[in-house]
């Protein structure tokens, strides 16, 4: 018994000094990656459903103050943000405050309805994208916010603020948008604000219907879809870095965010903020996206496992997708996108990010990479040499296991 018992230890040690030796491997590689690319720096981690298998950090987060982008370094994510506003939905939803059929005007204080002839809109339409809202890029495009620590000196603020805020806005509240865009007679209300096909009939990708779906929980639950997503998800997860805008507390710990000319954008906030305006570090992320694929392997957590099935199987049969339907991630959960290959997740951009995070099934492993920069900026073709660079990153990052 006893030298079965020195087996197994030494089977044991054997086996973490492969993967320790596996682990070297994957960071020379991907720092490799990273001094012959066009990103500044990134973050990546690799997670199963008990354990963080690996995460690192990559190049720069400030390329002026070489101050290295790591594991703990704070950025936004974009629309990988739409993941938490999915949990948020299914936890609003486990509480009682409304189902996935629930017509948003019962729970609205203002009024929406489809100009066109069509019928109501409900919550299920807006976690699948199916709302018929659309983003009017003269408004929708319009609602950043510089921040009061933005450097007024950097070659970018005045291209920012002309391109992606509104001067003179005044009301910055969620809510307030969402009236003001939707609302009949509001000032920036227009028909085609919405799609001509009815609610539920097609397919149109909406950060604005994103942002609304917010707003349902956090009239429901009486506070902010800020203290609400602190509450039942962020503290639950430990995830204490974890916000909606860049903190001035955290500003040693925040990356500065480039284009692709390596120019930095100055600090900036968004309005509609669930939408894209997570702001984390790769660290707080692995936890969530750890706590994502221990639901979706049956497990519980923030939610039940009735709720992580509801969150993450799809609303369409495979014969009846929306029109208008991706191929490359033709179905849906609740805000979670389900691609062709199986794969769960979503991507991330905004001026100066790019974020990936996905649950991969078949490995029953969760990736993710966030980088301070971009594929392209406002009227620009993405950057071919860019987008292959964040390819390599992510593929070399799969080899993890």
């Amino acid at each position: 018994m006893k030298r079965l018992f020195v087996l197994l230890l030494l089977f044991l040690a054997s086996v973490a000094a492969h993967a320790a030796v596996e682990r070297a491997a994957v960071t020379a590689k991907l720092a490799a990656l990273q001094q012959g690319s066009k990103l500044p720096g990134f973050a990546v981690a690799v997670v199963s459903a008990k354990e963080v298998l690996y995460q690192h950090g990559f190049g720069q987060a400030d390329l002026e103050a070489r101050r290295p982008y790591t594991e703990d370094t704070l950025q936004n994510v974009g629309s990988v943000s739409k993941t938490v506003i999915g949990v948020a939905i299914v936890k609003a939803i486990e509480l009682g405050y409304f189902g996935l059929d629930t017509e948003i005007n019962s729970i609205l204080p203002f009024k929406v309805q489809h100009p066109h002839g069509g019928g109501a809109i409900t919550v299920r339409h807006l976690v699948t994208h199916t709302s018929s809202i659309v983003d009017d890029e003269e408004i929708y495009g319009h609602s950043y916010y510089l921040l009061s620590a933005a450097d007024k000196t950097s070659p970018l603020y005045g291209q920012f603020k002309r391109d992606f805020t509104q001067p003179g806005r005044a009301d910055l509240s969620l809510g307030g948008f969402l009236k003001g865009y939707l609302a009949v007679g509001a000032r920036d209300y227009r028909k085609t604000n919405f799609a001509k096909a009815a609610p539920g009939a097609a397919y149109h990708y909406s950060n604005i219907g994103s942002a609304l779906a917010a707003y349902l929980v956090e009239l429901k639950s009486g506070q902010s879809f800020d203290a609400f997503t602190r509450r039942h998800i962020f503290e639950p997860l430990n995830m204490r870095a974890t916000s909606w805008r860049a903190e001035p507390a955290q500003a040693k710990r925040q990356a500065q965010v480039y284009n692709r000319r390596h120019q930095a954008y100055p600090r900036y906030a968004l309005v509609t903020y669930p939408d894209g305006g997570l702001t984390t570090s790769a660290a707080d992320l692995a936890r969530f996206l750890m706590a994502m694929v221990k639901g979706y392997k049956g497990g519980e957590g923030v939610l039940t496992k009735a709720g992580f099935t509801l969150l993450f199987d799809p609303q369409f049969a495979l014969e009846a997708l929306p029109a208008g339907s991706p191929a490359g991630e033709p179905n849906s959960g609740v805000f979670w996108r389900i691609r062709s290959n199986g794969q769960v997740g979503h991507t991330g951009s905004d001026p100066g990010i790019t974020a990936f995070m996905f649950i991969d099934p078949a490995s029953g492993t969760g990736r993710l990479l966030m980088t301070n920069t971009e594929f392209s900026g406002a009227g620009e073709e993405d950057d071919s040499n860019i987008v292959e660079q964040f390819r390599d990153v992510w593929k070399a990052l799969g080899e993890v296991r």
